[in-house]
């Protein structure tokens, strides 16, 4: 039971992109069909998975000391880097200060939309495609597959973590979409921006003490 929740509690603080996404589209009226986001949630799945697995193969071939304080050293510079990014993002004042956000992503489509959701529909038919939603998925899974590789460095992830992850992209895009744009204010969102990074660093130095 602890271990689902550790689980649920470390794919929720990574996957806030997803749910700033969904907010986006509900604000736009984007529409995510249910089959773009099994897509979505399906890369960030096997990106999960991708993890784990190559952590505990490295984590098998090295000291366990040396695995579990790598991995919750890395827990804390995601958690450090995403507090950062938050300030940065915050501190430009432009209105195109997002497209500057200082993330690592894939293919230049990819930074496109983790600067900007909307991004992600690319034929501007206000509606995600399938094809859109790779784009969408692995701009939202690559942070989940590096926590989901810190994490199991430091102890082994349960088998349905790829799963709970899936879910909980799923869950935040839609509850984004559908609901936060809708029922909560602008103010709220905006007064806890560093939530996400502060509960990946208090992860990692709990396990690292």
């Amino acid at each position: 039971m602890m271990d689902t929740f550790y689980v649920l509690l470390l794919g929720l603080a990574v996957s806030m992109d997803s749910f700033a996404a969904g907010v986006a589209y509900g604000i736009k009226s984007i529409r995510i069909p249910w089959t773009s986001l099994a897509i979505v949630g399906l890369i960030t799945g096997a990106c999960t998975l991708a993890a784990t697995i190559l952590a505990n193969y490295l984590g098998s071939s090295i000291n366990t000391h040396l695995a579990i304080s790598f991995g919750s050293l890395l827990l804390i510079a995601i958690g450090a880097w995403n507090i950062l990014n938050e300030y940065i993002t915050k501190s430009n004042l432009s209105p195109n200060s997002s497209d500057n956000k200082l993330t690592f992503r894939i293919g230049r489509i990819v930074i496109n939309i983790m600067a900007d959701p909307e991004t992600a529909d690319i034929d501007h038919s206000k509606s995600i495609s399938s094809s859109e939603a790779t784009f969408l998925g692995l701009a939202l899974g690559i942070d989940n597959m590096i926590a989901a590789f810190a994490a199991s460095l430091i102890k082994p992830l349960p088998l349905h973590t790829p799963v709970i992850m899936g879910l909980i992209q799923i869950g935040l895009i839609t509850f984004g979409s559908y609901g936060a744009a809708r029922f909560v204010p602008e103010e709220i969102k905006k007064r806890f921006p560093y939530v996400p990074g502060t509960i990946l660093i208090l992860l990692g130095l709990f396990r690292l003490v």
